[in-house]
């Protein structure tokens, strides 16, 4: 799937419609959904493909409330325990099991936690890890080494992992943990006639959860218009005539919105290994412009996706067609449902 270069070979993945109508009943978990709008958007995203190609899903969500507390406020210290671990998979597989279903997809690591007793039932499992919890909510290395120890004894037991990064399964090899890269995928959204036409307008899609955002934000509107995510503690922040905010209920919705920037902006400094954002402007022909580190960067370069210079925004505008032209060639090689063969395929 990579090249010699390092690069992504995506013309694995645009192989035809595929055709593998299903009666399998396949359901889908996450303990998080409504809070996370890039989560929400890889669940959707998967669960289309699903559908497009003939199988019965559904999703159960778990209690988000208590998964946020127990996450920010208690996880270091809880999700370090074989204890917990094998009360959270008692108590997620127990809710699956109740819906009868043939197959399931468990998204996020602590899900790992369900796949053994999930297997003793018979359901075949897929453990879909879209990061890892100790490095970004930054636990000590003694409570991370314990942590991953549990996670690979518990995942190991699935009949498949997967993850939507490529960066992050080369971290998951690290941990001697052998996952297949599915990624995000996208749906056209607009043509590069209509991509053409729209005016100079940038789109902050993620969160403003840091200062170095909102610095950036408000420094960049004093020159251009700016459509902005109203998510985050700095979003209050910006009173500025150039911004206008928007907030949505879902990611579908988002996209008839934000369809209308013309250049996506992305600003990010956490440790991801990759941001849905990078597929919304991918399919809304946005080239992007930003700034910042992390794993993300190298999982762009992967796809083929360019993270030009924030000077240079002047400049994509003025050369449009020639930065939306390669973008128009990653929709086509990430849409779904052939994005998602590699898990289609297994689930027959």
């Amino acid at each position: 799937m990579l090249n010699s270069n390092n690069v992504m070979d995506i013309s694995e993945f645009s192989t035809g419609t595929l055709k593998i109508m299903r009666d399998n009943k396949v359901l889908l978990f996450t303990p998080v959904y409504y809070s996370s709008p890039g989560t929400q958007a890889r669940i959707n995203f998967i669960k289309r493909s699903l559908n497009i190609v003939g199988y019965n899903t559904s999703l159960i969500v778990g209690n988000e409330g208590i998964s946020k507390k127990l996450y920010a406020m208690f996880g270091e210290v809880l999700l370090t325990r074989k204890s917990i671990w094998d009360l959270v998979g008692r108590m997620i597989a127990e809710k699956i099991l109740s819906n009868k279903p043939e197959s399931v997809i468990l998204f996020t690591d602590i899900c790992a936690s369900a796949v053994p007793y999930l297997s003793r039932r018979g359901v075949k499992v897929v453990l879909s890890i879209e990061d890892l919890t100790p490095e970004y909510r930054e636990y000590s290395v003694e409570n991370s080494r314990i942590f991953f120890k549990l996670l690979k004894e518990y995942a190991m037991e699935a009949d498949l992992i997967i993850t939507p990064s490529f960066t992050l399964e080369r971290r998951l090899r690290d941990l001697d943990i052998k996952a297949y890269v599915v990624p995000i995928g996208l749906e056209p959204v607009l043509g590069v006639e209509e991509a053409s036409s729209r005016e100079l307008l940038l789109l902050h899609a993620g969160q403003v959860n840091d200062r170095r955002k909102l610095a950036m934000i408000l420094s960049l509107a004093e020159k251009y218009q700016i459509l902005l995510h109203d998510v985050g503690a700095f979003s209050k922040r910006i009173h500025h005539p150039n911004v206008r905010k928007y907030r949505v209920t879902s990611p579908e919705d988002a996209l008839r919105l934000c369809k209308r920037a013309s250049i996506g902006l992305v600003i990010e400094h956490r440790r991801a290994y990759t941001l849905t954002r990078l597929y919304y402007h991918v399919a809304m022909l946005q080239p992007i412009v930003g700034c910042g580190i992390g794993p993300w960067l190298d999982e762009a370069k992967i796809l083929g996706i360019e993270i030009n210079s924030i000077e240079l925004i002047e400049n994509i505008y003025e050369d449009y067609d020639d930065f939306v032209a390669p973008l128009v060639k990653i929709v086509e090689k990430l849409k779904l449902p052939d994005v998602h063969k590699l898990l289609l395929n297994f689930l027959r």
